[in-house]
């Protein structure tokens, strides 16, 4: 088995009020299960109509429209990977066997210009004071230059990787398949890392120019009788200045 892939054992650590195994101490069992909501992520539906819209030239408008799903399908994937970084990232970099990857992680933590903090905002069209503020605004790219960036995302790594992960996961489970499924794992994570970083250079707000739909306004006019009746509500802005974050709008 390879170093850094070991899945037995039933040690628990607390997030929030679930008890959920360390992703090293899961069984195979576990981590199959752990792993199917993230393969089966928006993403990867969304990169498959991309690509058939791409096939067949469709007009830019549908391209867009299906651009917004892939982003709020990435900004899932990443809620579902950043809080595992740390841990994934020691295992690479604790082991021979990982080496390739290990170049890789150096290179995306060399030309990264953001903090954790500010890819999160960003991935909701904000950005944090004194961190990168991408210099390619999506919506302002004529529509040649926006199938270009279809194309590359389309064609990145991490779908690849995913198509391997799905077959490891329907093959029958023995040791050998606990280390390729392991070790394709953190293959997949770097794989996400690397877009995360190509990513950090656009400006997209994948919620711009959406109409309100009637159940939010509905749910803003109960939250508005809420507060002239004396409840208290809190801004994103007064969040950010109890963290000490200072806040601006990327568009």
């Amino acid at each position: 088995m390879l170093p850094g892939c070991t899945l037995e054992g039933d040690e628990l650590f607390n997030e929030g009020d679930e008890m959920i195994p360390h992703i090293t101490d899961m069984t195979l069992e576990q981590f199959s299960d752990w792993l199917a909501p993230i393969v089966n992520c928006g993403i990867f539906a969304s990169r498959e109509n991309l690509i058939a819209l791409l096939a067949e030239d469709a007009p830019h408008e549908e391209l867009e429209e299906e651009f917004r799903e892939f982003f709020n399908g990435y900004y899932v994937l990443a809620v579902d990977l950043e809080e595992y970084e740390e841990a994934v990232l020691g295992i690479i970099e604790g082991n021979e066997a990982f080496v390739h990857l290990k170049h890789r992680v150096s290179t995306v933590e060399a030309q990264r210009k953001s903090s954790p903090l500010g890819r999160e905002a960003r991935r909701m069209g904000l950005s944090v004071h004194g961190d990168l503020v991408p210099e390619i605004k999506v919506a302002e790219l004529s529509s040649n230059d926006f199938r270009k960036l279809m194309h590359a995302l389309g064609n990145w790594q991490i779908f690849v990787s995913r198509e391997r992960l799905v077959k490891l996961m329907e093959t029958e489970h023995s040791v050998e398949m606990k280390a390729r499924l392991c070790a394709e794992f953190y293959e997949f994570f770097v794989c996400y890392l690397e877009l995360e970083l190509f990513l950090e250079n656009y400006d997209y707000d994948p919620d711009e120019g959406l109409e309100l739909r009637p159940e939010f306004i509905e749910k803003l006019e109960r939250e508005e009788e809420y507060i002239r009746s004396g409840g208290k509500m809190y801004t994103l802005e007064e969040v950010a200045e109890e963290l000490g974050i200072e806040l601006k709008c990327m568009n």
